[in-house]
């Protein structure tokens, strides 16, 4: 036997090791990461489809294509989320986050929640004022901190969180769309690797320019 595909694996393998591109955080080689990183070496994309890629323009640098491509998928979410969440008092998926983060880590500060949600202050701060004003979670003293309130959901809020669970594991499923499920367990494993990269430099402050942020750049970044 040439065993032919086995070098090639193996040629493969060393490449990655050399690379350092282990895993999430880490350098030390794993299966998950290897087989993620193999699959964007080896695997052809799909062909474009649809009003979002019309022929006549110019193929995307694969960075822009991400871009653009999570925030449709993060548009298509969205709408879908809404639409399960009719009928109830929860206006916005933002909603459903925060109350769900609230009953899974009560007693909860409103800073640690708006973190814990990935957004702005201002824009927690809204969301909280909504889900209080709705009944749907209550506020207390903070033992220690005078300045500080905790949250902790309602027996309506539980109420609503056991109307809309169903729906909102039905909306999770569409949102996998038609993906294996060895496709989905490596695309969690990408957008696990993302959010490890990124969730750093959101804890570190509003950066004062974009040329601060650019310092987050990996090393081995591709040329433009």
């Amino acid at each position: 036997m040439a065993y032919t595909l086995l070098k090639q694996l193996l040629e493969q393998l060393e490449q990655f090791e050399e690379l350092g591109r282990g895993g999430t955080g880490s350098s030390a080689p794993n299966l998950a990461g290897f087989a993620a990183w193999l699959y964007g070496r080896t695997a052809a994309p799909p062909e474009p489809r649809g009003p979002s890629a019309p022929a006549t323009v110019p193929s995307m640098p694969p960075e822009a294509e991400i871009g653009k491509l999570l925030i449709f998928l993060t548009r298509y979410a969205r709408s879908y989320i809404r639409l399960g969440l009719a009928g109830t008092p929860l206006l916005t998926p933002d909603d459903f986050a925060y109350l769900a983060t609230v009953m899974g880590h009560q007693p909860i500060s409103k800073t640690e929640l708006i973190a814990r949600n990935i957004h702005e202050k201002a824009t927690g701060t809204e969301v909280i004022k909504r889900l209080l004003a709705r009944g749907l979670v209550a506020e207390q003293p903070h033992a220690t901190d005078r300045r500080s309130k905790l949250l902790t959901i309602t027996e309506a809020g539980g109420a609503v969180l056991g109307q809309v669970f169903g729906p909102m594991g039905q909306a999770s499923q569409l949102i996998a769309g038609d993906l294996t499920r060895a496709e989905r367990i490596q695309l969690l494993y990408l957008l696990q690797k993302l959010d490890a990269f990124h969730l750093p430099i959101f804890q570190g402050g509003r950066a004062g320019s974009f040329s601060d942020l650019l310092q987050h750049l990996p090393d081995d970044t591709p040329a433009a």
